[in-house]
């Protein structure tokens, strides 16, 4: 759980804030995907592999390699905390609200997500 908590604010810092990152992903053909994160509905289920494709191997590489995990590992690690701390950091189902989270608030709203598993 640290270290997906890491690796997402990794990701977040490497994009320019959250926005930069859904960005990212949307662009990286997962935009149903997100939104679906975003929204108030149920949110869809997302690979590792797909997660690696959309962010890029580089990006990916360097934000797991900060947090001495590989980059499989960390693909796994975002395909099962991401969907669930986006949808935490967007309550409104609007993804600009994502873009007020500083990343002590999105390390906040992570624990406060993993701890209700």
């Amino acid at each position: 759980q640290g270290q997906a908590i890491q690796l997402v604010t990794q990701l977040i810092q490497q994009q320019g804030g959250v926005g930069g990152l859904l960005n990212q992903l949307q662009q990286g053909g997962l935009g149903d995907v997100v939104n679906s994160w975003v929204s108030n509905g149920a949110n869809q289920s997302v690979s590792g592999e797909q997660l690696q494709q959309a962010l890029g191997s580089e990006q990916l590489q360097q934000a797991a390699a900060a947090v001495g995990v590989d980059q499989a590992q960390a693909g796994n690690l975002l395909s099962q905390f991401l969907p669930q701390l986006i949808n935490g950091i967007t309550p409104n189902g609007n993804a600009a609200d994502a873009d007020g989270f500083g990343l002590d608030d999105i390390a906040r709203i992570a624990m406060q997500q993993f701890m209700n598993k």
